[in-house]
């Protein structure tokens, strides 16, 4: 009987990536502001996916193996945020690897790197330019001057596409710089360390985190950039943000834009939001992170029951954004029930009668979910997390948040 090596390279390679495949079953489509917490939870708490671990041991059983096996042994790379005291870090392991086989660079297709201490983003920064790396997530982002490269030759040179920048504390002039480096970004989540900010050099003054800084930074990539996510970790204490919302009018290729409340509406509210989302939007969904400060229902005899913004949107779809044709609304918040004395289960909200018709003749599918919880740790160690993760990041379903109402 023929054993495994007898077989065609092509055949073993079919049969290496169905294992792959069906190693991680178990992932689940999780919500977009569950994105920040759950690559935390990976950095921190996660080794090497099982399936790099069993590629790893089939590709030292043989020199074949390994020559047939080594482009998807790096097509996905993973660095864990720390390692054991009597580990080598996993980042000094990477590096080894790109210095003794330096075509390793070329097979890298997607990678999550941590940038802390004593790792730097210049530790980090060659991997923009690995020729086939497409997919970058960056934990602990947090420099505050610009990094320098002579004659700027680095700028709009990098192929990275899709970017993602978790627990990012950078300061303007850093940020600017690597959101300068790739050629045509597609796709940014930034979840933003707001309180990085408030630290200075000796006597200069602090120069706070704001909505305006951000969009600055974002200027190269606004003629590219399709889908925006925009987030923060979950809020320790009050006061972090509440300034002038985001403009994103002159984004004309931004078709996505998932994002925090405080981030849209700002201390503004939502007057004014038509003029500031860009036109050729498609997909919005909004998380309330902070119901202490700002609440999607509302009780005021004068005003309607709920955030005034979802009739804003509906009343100007046609005139400033007409391809808009689906939002989606988070809170935790949940209905109470005056006349039972109780609150009523979390789920899908039933929209009021005038507004789910002045929706629909507006083309625009509304849904919103009360009863949302923050990223709950349990519920998904019963699955991959870094499948979810990775099935989470180019698509969400709305149905997902039932997993939670359950």
């Amino acid at each position: 009987m023929a054993g495994l090596l007898d077989l065609p390279s092509e055949v073993i390679l079919i049969i290496v990536e169905y294992l792959q495949s069906q190693s991680h079953d178990k992932g689940v489509l999780i919500p977009f502001y569950w994105f920040g917490d759950a690559y935390r939870e990976t950095v921190f708490e996660h080794d090497q996916p099982p399936k790099v671990k069993d590629l790893h041991s089939l590709l030292l059983t043989s020199r074949q193996f390994k020559s047939l096996l080594q482009p998807i042994l790096y097509r996905d790379i993973f660095i864990r945020n720390y390692t054991r005291w009597n580990e080598k870090r996993p980042f000094d392991q990477l590096q080894w690897s790109l210095e003794n086989i330096p075509s390793v660079q070329n097979l890298i297709v997607t990678a999550m790197i941590p940038c802390v201490e004593p790792s730097t983003m210049y530790d980090v920064s060659d991997l923009f330019w690995f020729p086939n790396l497409k997919d970058l997530t960056i934990h602990h982002f947090k420099d505050w001057e610009e990094l320098e490269f002579e004659d700027n030759a680095h700028v709009a040179t990098s192929v990275v596409e899709h970017l993602r920048l978790i627990s990012c504390g950078a300061h303007e002039e850093a940020l600017a710089a690597v959101l300068s480096w790739p050629k045509a970004l597609k796709t940014l989540f930034y979840d933003v360390e707001q309180g990085e900010w408030d630290a200075h050099y000796e006597d200069q003054p602090v120069k706070e985190w704001t909505c305006e800084a951000f969009v600055r930074t974002l200027q190269p990539q606004k003629e590219t950039l399709e889908e925006l996510v925009m987030a923060r970790p979950r809020l320790e204490h009050e006061g972090l943000y509440n300034g002038p919302a985001i403009q994103l009018r002159d984004f004309s290729a931004l078709k996505v834009l998932r994002i925090y409340h405080i981030f849209l509406c700002g201390w503004d509210g939502p007057d004014g939001i038509s003029t500031r989302l860009p036109p050729n939007l498609e997909v919005l969904e909004v998380w309330y992170d902070d119901t202490q400060l700002k609440k999607f229902l509302v009780e005021q005899h004068d005003e309607p029951p709920y955030d005034r913004f979802l009739e804003i949107l509906v009343r100007d779809k046609k005139i400033h954004f007409p391809k808009l044709h689906k939002v989606t609304v988070f809170t935790d918040e949940h209905i109470y029930d005056r006349e039972n004395d109780e609150e009523l289960g979390a789920g899908l909200w039933e929209l009021p009668t005038t507004l789910a018709h002045d929706a629909v003749e507006a083309g625009i599918e509304i849904n919103v979910w009360l009863g949302c919880e923050h990223y709950p740790y349990q519920p998904l160690q019963e699955f991959d997390v870094f499948r979810s993760l990775e099935i989470s990041q180019t698509s969400h379903a709305t149905s997902t948040v039932m997993l939670r109402h359950k």
